[in-house]
């Protein structure tokens, strides 16, 4: 992939702005289709805040959904965009799939919307879930042009860490307790942390899912501290004074609740390096937190639980290549229906939460990796296996 020549291009397309010739559009409401004007086959939806006046250039977020869903890929992001006045643009076109083909279609998008809309080019951002969560990251590393990425249920394409990091931007990741990429992401907040590019992690009790706009608006409350540091916007001390309080708030209500590591997490994002007294404050809560039992338990139980997740999945992928060379299973599948018996029966012991949370991750990750394959299998026209995994997709993913 030519990265730079990409580079070049996006770095033209930003220097040369917008011209609004395109229809007065809605404010406040989703426009499903607008079409790419030199490629018309391609597509985008678009949002502008209720105040848009099509005169005064507003931040925008290049979204990227994998499945090209432009319309879900924005409904997460209104609450954030009404707050803190975002033009909000997802692909109709760019999908999970070939990431030379997805990177000419995202140029593509951001050639047509920023030659045609009002926006503050200063001021770009870049999000995406699950596969289009590695792009808009691929792009938020290789271009140097984002201020920002939002990386929600998957992190970078391996090979995208070997570029060598456009240290401006900040990061945000967000995923579920169930998302079968929590642990990628929990290690991915270590690789950010090493390569010292500002970054943090949400975690939400959810699934493999786009989050909820109540959660996306934290992300952007994170973002918008980031950019008064940048001096990228001039500073705002009531909504310092809001972020604040609604973190402490959360984190008061975790601890509460004898659940220390969130509990230190929301302390940490409540953190504005703006207010010194209440910052302190912060960091001494923190400090007592970690020096606390409760605390120490969770952390080493944390340790168990992601040990005893990587040998399960271990023990299912060695065998999962092992059968795939015959391409069959042994007699009716007894080990998988062995195995998936015992993960469903964590999933649905809701004393053992973070036994629950694991097996969700793993059943998932299971299923997602089976499909993939045999989808792989099919294309490539090799029968027997594609029918395996089949076969045992049926049983992964049977109703229990």
């Amino acid at each position: 992939m030519k990265n730079t020549l990409y580079y070049i291009l996006f770095l033209f397309i930003t220097i040369f702005g917008y011209t609004q010739n395109k229809q007065s559009l809605k404010t406040g409401v989703i426009i499903d289709s607008v079409k790419i004007a030199t490629v018309p086959t391609e597509s985008y939806a678009i949002y502008f805040p209720k105040k848009y006046d099509a005169k005064t250039p507003l931040p925008l977020v290049f979204i990227f959904d994998p499945a090209a869903r432009g319309k879900k890929g924005i409904e997460p992001f209104i609450l954030a965009a009404e707050t803190y006045q975002y033009i909000l643009v997802c692909s109709n076109t760019s999908k999970n799939g070939s990431v030379e083909k997805n990177v000419a279609i995202a140029s593509r998008l951001f050639d047509d919307v920023l030659q045609t809309y009002a926006v503050d080019t200063s001021q770009l951002y870049v999000a995406g879930f699950s596969g289009g969560a590695r792009l808009a990251s691929f792009f938020g590393i290789s271009t140097g042009s984002f201020q920002g990425v939002i990386a929600c249920g998957a992190s970078f394409n391996g090979m995208d860490k070997f570029i060598p990091p456009s240290n401006n931007f900040s990061y945000v990741g967000m995923v579920g307790d169930r998302d079968m990429n929590y642990r990628e992401m929990i290690e991915n907040k270590n690789w950010l942390d090493k390569a010292k590019i500002i970054n943090t992690l949400f975690i939400a009790h959810e699934d493999h899912v786009w989050p909820k706009q109540s959660e996306m608006l934290r992300a952007f409350d994170w973002l918008e501290i980031q950019a008064y540091r940048k001096n990228i916007k001039p500073k705002n001390d009531s909504i310092i004074k809001r972020i604040y309080d609604k973190n402490l708030r959360i984190a008061d209500s975790l601890k509460a609740n004898n659940k220390m590591m969130p509990s230190v997490n929301a302390y940490e994002k409540g953190i504005t390096f703006f207010n010194t007294n209440e910052d302190n404050f912060l960091r001494a809560q923190i400090a007592e937190i970690k020096k606390s039992k409760v605390y120490k338990e969770e952390t080493t139980k944390m340790e168990e639980i992601k040990a005893s997740e990587n040998k399960i999945i271990d023990k299912l992928s060695v065998r999962f290549n092992e059968e795939l060379k015959s391409a069959k299973g042994d007699a009716d599948f007894k080990f998988w229906k062995t195995e998936i018996k015992s993960l469903n029966a964590m999933k649905f012991d809701d004393k053992n939460p973070l036994n629950q949370n694991m097996a969700f991750r793993i059943l998932n990750w299971l299923q997602i990796m089976v499909y993939e394959m045999g989808q792989e299998y099919k294309r490539d026209h090799q029968n027997d296996k594609f029918a395996y995994c089949q076969e045992l997709y049926k049983i992964v993913t049977e109703k229990k």
